[in-house]
């Protein structure tokens, strides 16, 4: 039987931009959950959307810090910690949209970033079409290249650098969908982790997204840094025919040592090159070794223990959520709150 879209979650840091989510989900005919950082943020976002029906559901996340903290570990590790509090924010966003997803008693559900440019209903509907066989269909973003800051300076000093699709735009089906978003940059990989693993994630298409400059600041490449290190050794570790139980405390070094060459190289080639992004470019890679070189082997493999504990802890709870099938029930089951109720145009 064909499968339509149930919904379109947007987890927004800009508000101003949300007119593609909702001019989307209008057209594909399915409820659109906006989840913001704070109140304020969530009244622009309501005012956006005009006047409200029952299946847009705008709301923040007042008390979920706490909350993450208190259950799971990844949220108290160290490493975590001193990462900023935008990777937590966005992992916080898509597990909720999870929860509401699971209440609500949704099959597909497109995870849609506020940046993505040119998405249509029609692309929308055959990739959840795709998620009848597959746990996920995913969007690569192919202008402007979605990657961390290493990999856009290196494709910048001539390396190949694909790729993957990722959380900016992805449908999911819900009763696969039991990974967590871990508090850390390249959430979304992890979360794809199990999925691509079984070999269930397809490729729907390819969009765009707002131009950016991945060099601006420094300190983003900083932050990244962990994320990338965990992720990117994840992931080598499947292209290679093993898997996250094979990730020992002396596999995280030799991928430590690994990053660190990839780094240098990338320096060396861009010094060579008149590009006139290389200066900042070269900027951010120093950035990024120095946050790098903090980083242990024994703490890469305590969060992948962590991560996995606390997958389990979130697939137990997500057994236990409730059938409610109502948005705004769901929103009241999880004490968010429904902005687009009281919010006056």
């Amino acid at each position: 039987m064909p499968r339509s879209l149930d919904a379109v979650v947007v987890p927004t840091i800009r508000p101003w931009s949300l007119g593609p989510a909702i001019k989307l989900a209008r057209e594909a005919d399915c409820a659109l959950v906006l989840l913001c950082t704070g109140e304020r943020q969530a009244a622009a976002a309501a005012r956006a959307c005009g006047p409200q029906a029952d299946r847009v559901l705008v709301t923040y996340l007042p008390d979920s810090a706490g909350q993450d903290r208190h259950l799971f570990r990844t949220s108290r590790h160290p490493e975590t910690e001193i990462e900023p509090s935008c990777h937590a924010d966005i992992a916080r966003k898509r597990n909720t949209a999870l929860r509401i997803a699971r209440l609500c008693g949704w099959q597909s559900v497109l995870f849609l970033d506020d940046d993505i440019l040119d998405i249509s209903a029609a692309e929308v509907r055959r990739a959840a079409a795709l998620t009848a066989r597959y746990a996920v269909a995913g969007f690569r973003i192919g202008y402007y290249p979605d990657n961390s800051v290493v990999c856009h300076a290196h494709r910048l000093a001539g390396g190949a650098q694909d790729v993957f699709p990722g959380g900016s735009a992805m449908v999911i089906d819900v009763a696969q969908a039991d990974s967590l978003f871990p508090p850390i940059y390249n959430e979304d990989w992890m979360f794809l982790y199990d999925a691509v693993r079984r070999r269930s994630v397809a490729l729907a298409g390819t969009l765009s997204q707002l131009e950016y400059d991945p060099f601006a600041n420094p300190h983003r490449a900083a932050t990244e840094e962990f994320g990338e290190v965990i992720a990117e050794g994840l992931y080598w570790l499947l292209d290679n025919g093993q898997d996250a139980t094979d990730a020992t405390q002396q596999f995280w070094r030799e991928a430590l040592r690994r990053r660190d060459e990839l780094i240098r190289r990338t320096a060396r080639k861009l010094r060579d090159t008149e590009d006139p992004r290389a200066q900042c470019a070269l900027v951010s890679l120093k950035a990024a070794r120095h946050r790098l070189a903090v980083i242990s082997g024994r703490s890469c493999h305590s969060f992948v223990r962590d991560w996995q504990a606390d997958t389990e802890i979130w697939r137990d709870e997500l057994v236990c959520l409730p059938a409610l099938g109502d948005l705004h029930d769901a929103a009241k089951y999880l004490n968010l709150p429904d902005v687009d109720r009281y919010v006056t145009q």
